[in-house]
């Protein structure tokens, strides 16, 4: 897809959950541009000040944690529409504790934070964009801490299904397994039990 199509596409979806003047918007792309990632590629990796705001326009991305022992623990899912942030590094400018990667090839529209700030400090349309999209970030990591305490693997994994129905077919098992906090053995045993067994994927 061409990058003005990319482009024309992430404006609408965009523009219809903020509300933007065209003025407002042009000045959020004249500073900014579209960046092409190959599947793993990495965006940004913990220990770094995520300087830069990344909104997916084309792809699947993934935020992680490495625990001290190499585990890997998938925070979330990045899809079309989905922004790639720190919110401890946007907001305080410390360094962040998780890694985001391209799962895929894909494209983002990136920003640099300080512009960002910058556009919310002298446009009232990005000023309310702005702490809508902090909050949205901060009622995300909410309710995943929320339902990692509170619900069981099975329904953790049926929430994921429902929720996110391509990325449960699409993912290799070692990925699903590592966002629901439990081994690859455990997932296929879910499956099966609840006769929702697939082919093995590894890749």
């Amino acid at each position: 897809m061409e990058n003005t199509q990319l482009l024309s596409l992430f404006e609408n979806g965009f523009r219809t959950r903020f509300t933007l003047s065209d003025e407002e918007w042009m000045a959020f792309i004249d500073k900014g541009a579209l960046r092409a990632f190959s599947k793993g590629d990495v965006l940004f990796h913990a220990g770094d000040i995520a300087d830069k705001l990344r909104f997916v326009c084309s792809g699947t991305f993934c935020n992680y944690y490495l625990t001290p022992d190499g585990t890997r623990r998938n925070k979330s899912f990045l899809l079309s529409g989905d922004v790639s942030a720190s919110l401890s590094s946007f907001v305080a400018s410390r360094p962040t504790r998780f890694t985001c990667e391209a799962l895929t090839e894909g494209v983002c529209f990136e920003i640099s934070a300080s512009c960002l700030k910058q556009l919310s400090e002298s446009h009232s349309g990005w000023k309310d964009t702005f702490l809508a999209m902090v909050t949205a970030l901060a009622m995300k990591k909410e309710q995943r801490e929320a339902d990692l305490l509170l619900l069981s693997s099975t329904e953790l994994y049926l929430q994921f299904v429902d929720a996110q129905p391509e990325l449960a077919a699409s993912l290799p098992n070692y990925h699903i397994a590592s966002y629901l906090g439990i081994t690859e053995v455990s997932l296929s045993r879910i499956r099966a039990k609840l006769g929702m067994q697939n082919a093995y994927q590894r890749q």
